[in-house]
């Protein structure tokens, strides 16, 4: 709920992604702008003040020693109900907020306004969407929240209060507990992803990413024995491909120098 952002010198060569690293009650973001390094901690001020957060955040920088001001927020996390609501139209911050990351906002924003224009179209201009169009966005939230919470509760960390009660949280919905579920049980997830329709906001790859990522994989019966070296074979020929794909392209500060 509540967040502590600090600015820091670019690199002469940076990375073209986001990078996002845990830290003792939250997470940092790490993004390569033209002129700067934007970054933020997202904590929880029930397990860090505000003072300790940007100790934190300057050490995990080196910057304990640098007199950049930081920035302090406060986040609520929600979303309205009734996203369109007669002749009104939510669009953005106005409609929710789940994470400070902007790929899901931007996402939301996109998906609100092309979902818009097809029922109000298919509606010639009236309400008689509004209800549908309420519901399919707050599904598509939900699930994002969704993905974002199952991020904290399959965490492997035990080294702070924050981390493990996030892991032993059981407040989580329906549609999550029943993914978790079908991961663990089902001999075909992606078929029962989308069989459940809980394949709205995230495909089932990006389920399985997630999953296996945190070392979350379904537990093998006693008397079943799987063959790893195929799959290492697999992995390691695709991360060669990406490596020579890689020698195609420019260094990401010389694109966007022109």
């Amino acid at each position: 709920n509540a967040a502590v952002v600090l600015p820091s010198d670019i690199d002469q060569t940076f990375a073209a992604e986001t990078r996002a690293t845990a830290l003792s009650n939250g997470w940092t973001w790490k993004i390569p702008l033209r002129n700067r390094y934007g970054n933020g901690y997202v904590y929880s001020n029930e397990y860090i003040d505000a003072d300790h957060a940007e100790t934190e955040l300057r050490q995990h920088l080196g910057l304990l020693d640098s007199d950049i001001q930081a920035r302090h927020l406060k986040m609520n996390v929600g979303r309205v109900e009734k996203h369109w609501h007669k002749n009104c139209l939510a669009i953005g911050l106005s409609q929710g907020f789940i994470e400070p990351l902007e790929a899901t906002a931007l996402g939301l924003t996109f998906n609100s306004i092309t979902q818009f224009m097809r029922y109000f179209h298919e509606g010639r201009g009236s309400n008689q969407f509004e209800d549908a169009f309420n519901k399919d966005i707050n599904a598509r939230f939900d699930g994002v929240r969704d993905y974002i919470v199952c991020h904290y509760k399959v965490n492997q960390r035990t080294d702070t209060d924050y981390w493990r009660d996030n892991a032993a949280n059981t407040h989580i919905s329906d549609n999550l507990n029943h993914i978790l579920h079908l991961w663990q049980h089902s001999q075909d997830f992606i078929g029962d992803m989308y069989k459940n329709n809980l394949a709205g906001s995230y495909h089932p790859k990006s389920w399985a990413c997630l999953l296996a990522g945190y070392g979350v994989f379904p537990q093998l019966n006693a008397n079943q024995a799987v063959d790893y070296s195929a799959y290492q074979q697999e992995v390691d020929s695709l991360s060669d491909f990406i490596r020579r794909c890689g020698l195609n392209f420019k260094k990401h500060s010389q694109l966007l120098s022109k």
